[in-house]
């Protein structure tokens, strides 16, 4: 009996309340010697087999034993449609999407689903998507139900010389189940997660499976998340803990293949509309998060690792006597006790004394505290065996403690991981935070995540094959509602791992990456490859993570990218403290630092903007300008909301560079120098140390506030009137801003007159071109 199923005919449909049900008969299937593509039972003819090809070989035709599978479509939304199918009888049939904890709204905004039966084809629709099953052979066509253009179909039409199926519609063997789109001719495909390659994912294979991946250039990542988009006008999003293998045009050039480990593929087809809009329907379904308080945006500094409390007040004190704004100061594990890829919450006062009063230090100095833990235990951890005692670790299938994988540990001994899906270890480790948090701890880095075993037995059932992945989003989770529910404010964790709806959790930074040109390099294209899969707060470490001395030229165009980020932390195992790089590389990190924080009035609207549609803040250009196909494959740049386009520069010197970059369409100002950019097109700038082409479109508006030597934190902006920069447009504009208390403004400009009604002062408008 062959060991692959094809998915080769609809034999039945019927209608139940608002979904279409399909039975779709599944064949035994073989592949033809050394012959690339797929036979099954059927007539050759019937499968479009080439039978007078001079060296067909001798086709030896499988059994025609039918397997059942069921094909269940509903409409959560007007323009998504949900394509589950598995095995006749398989409990994701029955289930509304929720039951792994991706989806958190099953049906956001639910549409009715109609089905016209044809002599060849099914077709389900709505009032936006209109889906086509073809009966014999069994295919997948989607189309815009207003213009009848085609979004998607499978790729079925697509043969070898002999005629055999190359990529049949859908697969199934002892790996799970594969689904084969075909791609069009000018079809390009981004996303699939904080994937550290080429935006565009045309000709990659990825494996989306959470890994500590030990760098942004081993081709692994932290937070691979399974949604893409097709500039053929749709979205998709597999709603799955398994192991995703995206092959996008790498094994055959014409087909998108995903194969997903585990016998169901659920779908969710979200079609037609701009990318925008399309996030923000996926977002409906699987979370947005709130915006983080208004200190997150100021400036973090970190190290690994900080060993006293007086190293991090004499780090404290220094950036305020060289004016640098500070808002945060993150301290790595050496605030434990027992340390190496542990934490069990035992708080190191031979280092570090009080905590409270090193809290209190700490913000006489103007900046919080931040934390790092993982989800692991050291079995020399005092708390060891309580947890095991009380069943909060994860066991594996055979009844053993699991310990992480693929994580070296630095003695040997295994470390054991807490069970997230039992709700009282869930309860005991959120309690462990309370402490942290009454002596005004502000936020925890929430490192690690990625080494949960395959072969797991987790205490609410979840199969083994999707737990590893969920695992980092219910990580995360719990610690996010942990300080959500103990402090009434909005959460916010610095996240390693991740995988879909991870964006709920903010925030997250990209890893570890090299401190070179490479390694800022790919962190870019990894920041805006998780933006349209996970659209939210992410972030970086500035300087890099490890490798090379950083140099001072490096420091300073990473900080000048960070400058310009959601949220912005320097970080790594040496020093990141702008001192440390030389008086040319502190003035220049002082003026960026101070930049960012005069431009926070702008970040600020657009970290609103983003959580309310579920649109990222770092955003690649081609989510604003979808229409433009050389936008879109643009990934050494990217756009903070709509009108701020960012160019880093890649270079270790401090030396000008010539720069080249692509401006869109439209009119666009240099924010330091005035400059006017026409586009579309490449631009060429040379950019001294001090400088990075930062881009302003024609017509927007750009809310400051000053800053000078007596800001030191965010706090010191509060009640500061901002000044409206106004780049281009009519004389006469209204604008509806959020201030810095959550509250809205209104505030007219006719002319060179301002009038406001809200809380925050408006100072004047200076106009710009």
């Amino acid at each position: 009996m062959p060991d692959t199923l094809l998915l080769r005919r609809v034999s039945a449909v019927r209608s139940e309340t608002d979904a279409a049900v399909l039975t779709v008969d599944a064949l035994p299937a073989v592949q033809l010697g050394i012959m690339p593509g797929w036979l099954t039972g059927e007539p050759p003819l019937e499968q479009g087999v080439e039978v007078d090809m001079p060296n067909l070989p001798t086709l030896e035709l499988p059994p025609t034993d039918v397997t059942a599978y069921e094909l269940r479509v509903t409409a959560p939304a007007p323009a998504v449609l949900r394509l589950t199918l598995a095995p006749a009888g398989h409990r994701v049939l029955a289930d509304d999407g929720t039951w792994l904890g991706i989806v958190t709204d099953a049906a956001p905004a639910p549409a009715p689903v109609t089905v016209e039966e044809e002599a060849d084809v099914v077709v389900v629709a709505t009032g936006s998507l209109r889906l086509r099953v073809g009966r014999a052979p069994f295919t997948l066509t989607l189309e815009d139900a207003a213009t009848g253009e085609v979004l998607l179909r499978s790729a079925h039409r697509l043969r070898q010389v002999a005629g055999l199926m190359m990529a049949p519609t859908a697969l199934a063997d002892a790996d799970g189940l594969a689904l084969n789109l075909e791609l069009g001719t000018d079809e390009d495909v981004l996303g699939f997660g904080e994937q550290f390659s080429r935006l565009v994912k045309n000709g990659q294979r990825l494996t989306l499976r959470s890994e500590d991946a030990c760098g942004t250039g081993t081709g692994m990542a932290y937070k691979p998340v399974p949604v893409w988009h097709s500039t053929a006008g749709y979205t998709g999003f597999l709603n799955t803990g398994a192991v995703v293998t995206a092959d996008v045009g790498h094994t055959r050039p014409s087909v998108l293949g995903l194969a997903v480990a585990d016998e169901a593929v659920d779908l969710y087809l979200i079609g037609g509309g701009a990318p925008k809009e399309r996030l923000t329907a996926y977002t409906a379904l699987t979370g947005r998060p709130d915006v983080p308080p208004l200190w997150a945006f100021g400036y973090w500094m970190g190290r690994c690792r900080y060993h006293s409390r007086e190293e991090m007040l004499e780090v404290a004190r220094t950036m305020h006597e060289h004016h640098v704004p500070i808002d945060v100061l993150h301290c790595d594990p050496d605030w434990l006790v027992v340390d190496r890829l542990n934490c069990d919450f035992i708080w190191n006062e031979a280092r570090f004394g009080d905590r409270r009063e090193f809290v209190e230090a700490l913000a006489a100095e103007g900046v919080r505290l931040s934390v790092w833990e993982l989800p692991y235990l050291d079995p020399a951890s005092p708390r060891f065996a309580e947890a095991e005692e009380k069943g909060f670790l994860v066991r594996r299938t055979d009844g053993s403690l699991a310990g992480i994988q693929k994580t070296p540990t630095p003695d040997g001994r295994m470390r054991a991981l807490v069970d997230f899906t039992n709700p009282d270890a869930v309860a005991w480790w959120q309690g462990m935070h309370q402490a942290f948090l009454d002596d005004g701890v502000a936020v925890f880095k929430t490192d690690f995540g990625e080494a949960l075993p395959d072969d797991v037995a987790l205490f609410d059932g979840t199969p083994a094959n999707h737990a590893h992945n969920t695992y980092p989003l219910r990580y995360n989770g719990a610690v996010s509602e942990a300080i959500r529910r103990h402090t009434g404010r909005a959460p916010l964790v610095w996240g390693r791992s991740g995988w879909a709806g991870s964006q709920r959790y903010p925030g997250q930074w990209g890893g570890d990456a090299e401190s070179t040109v490479a390694g800022m390099q790919a962190t870019v294209r990894g920041g805006l490859s998780y933006a349209v899969s996970a659209p939210g707060f992410w972030s970086h470490d500035i300087g890099g993570f490890f490798g090379p001395e950083l140099t001072p030229g490096l420091y300073v165009r990473w900080t000048q990218m960070g400058a310009l980020s959601p949220l912005m932390r320097a970080h790594g195992l040496r020093p990141r403290e702008p001192w440390a790089f030389g008086d040319e590389a502190l003035e220049a990190a002082r003026r960026w630092v101070r930049l960012r924080y005069e431009l926070l009035p702008t970040l600020w609207q657009v970290a609103h903007e983003s959580a309310a549609a579920g649109w990222p803040v770092m955003r690649p250009l081609g989510l604003e300008f979808p229409d433009d196909r050389v936008a879109q494959s643009v990934d050494d740049a990217f756009l903070v909301g709509s009108d701020l386009l960012v160019v880093p520069v890649f270079d270790d010197g401090t030396a000008p560079v010539r720069r080249r970059f692509y401006v869109p369409e439209g009119r666009w100002h240099d924010l330091l120098d005035s400059t006017i950019h026409e586009g579309p097109g490449y631009r060429e700038a040379v950019v001294g140390l001090d400088t990075m082409p930062v881009l302003v479109r024609d017509g927007a508006v750009i809310p400051r506030v000053d800053v000078d030597d007596t800001v030191g934190r965010t706090d010191d902006l509060l009640g500061r009137p901002w000044t409206l920069h106004v780049y281009g447009g009519p004389d006469d504009i209204t604008v509806s801003l959020t201030g810095f208390d959550g509250s809205l403004t209104e505030v007219r400009v006719q002319g060179d007159d301002v009038t406001s009604e809200g809380t925050q002062p408006v100072a004047g408008v200076v106009r710009h071109g």
